[in-house]
């Protein structure tokens, strides 16, 4: 456990620390550096990962199988318990966006690693692909339904970049074609600065993460992230005839805590971006005792 702290947590909580340091220093907005991130860093990070990634088509379809189904069952997880607490819209969304956003990217990939070695790696790479045009995608839609109407949201993902970009790296690789390097370059960049702004992204929110407000949907939220999802992912894994090494990290990513992009996402659509930060922050510090019952578990499996 505390190797995975010293290695993996601790990491990830220094920069979003520095990013709210700084912040609070300078007064930086959150809106403006959360836009970069949405329109620029995010899309070249899925182009660059769909463009690298090599996972054979088998696994590769049943990953996906494993992250619609969990998403989905999350959706309506989340459906479910804003009907019984009667949320309004954009409260809806911001829980539907912490319910159904894991971070598979800045945590999950390292946490795979040192877990399941590079097999658990590249399974978690295809994992984060998958995921990152899901909640672009879908998590666009859900996140534009804090202020719109059914129809608008199921039109908003097509008014943004990540899934062309997804698509176009998708081709690229398929394809085989070598972009030149004034083209690779600076997506490259582009791609690997993602993760550091979007956790400076979440250092800024996080003056906003204290207080005990919404401490029901709190709870349940992480509940429902942390425990209830990879019991979901096992069980759709086992049906695929997924085991062994791909079923473990697949059912570790899918325990992943709330993503910083799900921030973002609540940020840019208004959807009660202060509870969706309080959970991403809640769920990290949460996963790590859930993260190391859960490796200690399916390693034994």
């Amino acid at each position: 456990m505390l190797k995975v702290f010293l290695e993996v947590v601790l990491p990830v909580a220094l920069v979003a620390i520095a990013g709210g340091l700084v912040g609070r220093w300078r007064n930086i907005a959150v809106a403006p550096v959360s836009g970069l991130v949405f329109y620029l860093f995010s899309p070249a990070l899925v182009f660059h990962s769909m463009q690298t990634t090599q996972v054979s088509a088998d696994l590769s379809f049943k990953i996906v199988g494993v992250m619609l189904v969990t998403f989905a069952a999350m959706y309506l997880f989340s459906l479910i318990w804003s009907k019984i607490v009667g949320h309004d819209a954009p409260m809806r969304a911001a829980f539907a966006l912490g319910a159904t956003t894991p971070n598979v990217g800045n945590m999950g990939l390292p946490v795979a690693q040192l877990a399941f070695g590079k097999a658990g790696l590249d399974i978690a790479v295809m994992n984060f692909v998958v995921g990152a045009v899901v909640s672009n995608s879908l998590g666009i839609a859900i996140a534009s339904m804090a202020g719109g109407s059914p129809k608008a949201a199921l039109t908003a993902p097509f008014r943004y970049p990540v899934l062309y970009a997804g698509a176009a790296g998708l081709a690229v690789n398929v394809l085989g074609i070598k972009l030149p390097v004034t083209l690779d370059a600076p997506i490259s960049s582009l791609a690997a600065a993602a993760v550091p702004v979007m956790l400076s992204v979440l250092g800024l929110q996080l003056q906003h993460a204290v207080g005990r407000d919404h401490l029901v949907d709190t709870v349940s939220v992480n509940a429902g992230r942390l425990l209830i999802a990879p019991v979901v992912a096992w069980f759709v894994c086992s049906a695929l005839g997924l085991d062994g090494v791909s079923r473990a990290t697949l059912v570790v990513l899918s325990a992943m805590p709330t993503a910083v992009i799900a921030t973002i996402m609540a940020t840019e659509f208004r959807a009660v971006p202060a509870f969706v930060t309080r959970v991403v922050v809640t769920s990290t510090l949460l996963s790590m005792l859930t993260l190391t019952v859960l490796i200690t578990i399916v390693r034994g499996n």
